[in-house]
């Protein structure tokens, strides 16, 4: 589970902002919308408004470069660049970017982080959390402009060919994924938790989501219908047709390849597709009831943008609730009505749906569901532009009846800031001789 992430001199964020999934001392919808571990209370979701350029996209996508550097740096070649692109407003040309993060996986918890610019890593460190819950430092790699090396102080808590795979950790890559390269495996919940855990996407849905999703619907075809139904999307089931993939589906310049590696090739597109028995989609139907009550098929790309992004998520959905992953989606509303919406978040409040303390964090300009009906008030987060920087700061900074559960109103009026600006045009226009 995420507990809090940092960061710092990235894109249109300046100074140090703060996500935090830790639960105020409010006892609002404190079985479904909480999760415990010991005396640590988490919420299950939380949501990002502001105005367009504000810089909550910018909040999920630091999210999603620190994930990419964690997964992909020890893949990178001697001189590569780190994707990196620091504030370019300020007056402190090179400030580096720093990202830091707070997790529970395997019921231990952790601290990590890293600063670096696009060049190289400068700092990076690791601390775990005992039983007693003190901190426990089990790596610290800190670049040394002098002497043009980094230096490196281990805990005795971590084990290993510690010498090893700093000696293998080039300047753009981090020790961590270095080390898992080198199969350490004392290192591998931290690794997990970012490539399997931490799952993050833009407005449109997953790229392979629609693959979950058949996946899922093998497994879950009763749940997903009636999804479907509750969704009031006229949808009585799915027909999906597929192939094998063999060594038949290769392209024909891949066919020349010797055995060995067309397994190979064939292993990977199956691994990438995250299905035991990979196939190939060849067509997606779904089964609509005619106005004389006979079963109609019709074909994916004719449904609606609606239908398409509801059925490109909900098997991540499904999936997610029973793994306890983290969701992570930018504009989550696009293509969705409302109520679609406000029922997608409300799977993740489900207690009985939800017992794996599953997380979600989306932004969105969906202002019907800014309701205390829907959220607690340190669910709702808000992002605005202040001296060209972006600001991060939760509603609970503000006081807020409970009893008012309609909050639309109040941030339409700005009174929780986060709105666009807009010039009164009539006098630009007026002024301007037009």
């Amino acid at each position: 589970m995420l507990i809090e992430f940092r960061v710092e001199n990235f894109l249109s964020i300046q100074d140090e902002q703060v996500l935090s999934m830790v639960a105020s001392s409010d006892n609002t919808f404190l079985n479904s919308h909480i999760s415990n571990y010991g005396k640590l209370k988490l919420l299950k979701s939380s949501v990002l408004y502001g105005a367009n350029a504000s810089g909550k996209s910018n909040i999920i996508k630091a999210l999603k470069t620190m994930k990419t550097i964690v997964i992909s740096s020890a893949k990178k070649q001697r001189g590569d660049k780190l994707p990196i692109i620091p504030f370019l407003l300020g007056d402190e040309d090179n400030k580096p970017t720093k990202f830091e993060i707070i997790f529970i996986q395997n019921d231990t918890k952790y601290q990590y982080g890293f600063i670096l610019n696009s060049e190289k890593i400068l700092e990076e460190w690791l601390l775990v959390f005992g039983e007693s819950n003190r901190a426990q430092k089990w790596f610290e790699r800190i670049y040394n402009e002098k002497e043009e090396k980094y230096n490196y102080s281990f805990g005795a808590k971590f084990l290993g060919s510690k010498q090893l795979w700093a000696e293998n950790t080039r300047d753009n890559a981090l020790f961590l994924s270095v080390a898992i390269q080198l199969n350490n495996e004392q290192l591998k919940p931290v690794f997990d938790f970012f490539n399997l855990k931490l799952q993050i996407a833009n407005s449109q849905g997953w790229d392979n989501g629609i693959n979950i999703t058949i996946n899922e619907y093998e497994k879950n075809k009763e749940l997903i219908n009636n999804f479907f139904k509750i969704a009031d999307l006229d949808i009585e089931g799915v027909e999906i047709k597929t192939s094998d993939i063999d060594e038949n589906s290769l392209p024909p310049d891949i066919q020349i390849l010797p055995q060995e590696i067309k397994e190979k090739i064939i292993k990977e597109v199956k691994n990438i597709r995250e299905l035991k028995n990979a196939k190939i989609l060849e067509d997606i139907s779904f089964m609509h009831l005619s106005q004389n009550n006979q079963i109609k098929f019709l074909n994916f790309k004719d449904e609606s943008d609606g239908t398409q992004k509801f059925f490109n998520l909900i098997g991540i959905w499904i999936k997610s609730l029973k793994r306890g992953n983290i969701l992570i989606i930018d504009e989550l509303n696009t293509h969705l009505h409302p109520l679609m919406t406000k029922f997608l978040v409300n799977l993740f409040h489900n207690e009985n749906l939800n017992k794996s303390n599953a997380q979600l964090i989306f932004t969105t300009h969906d202002t019907s569901i800014l309701n205390q009906d829907v959220f607690r008030r340190d669910q709702i987060w808000f992002c605005e532009k202040q001296n060209k920087a972006t600001k991060l700061y939760p509603l609970s900074d503000f006081k807020v009846r409970k009893d008012k559960t309609n909050l639309e109103n109040d941030y339409l009026l700005g009174r929780f800031g986060a709105l666009p600006y807009f010039k009164e045009i009539l006098s630009f226009w007026s002024d301007n001789g037009n």
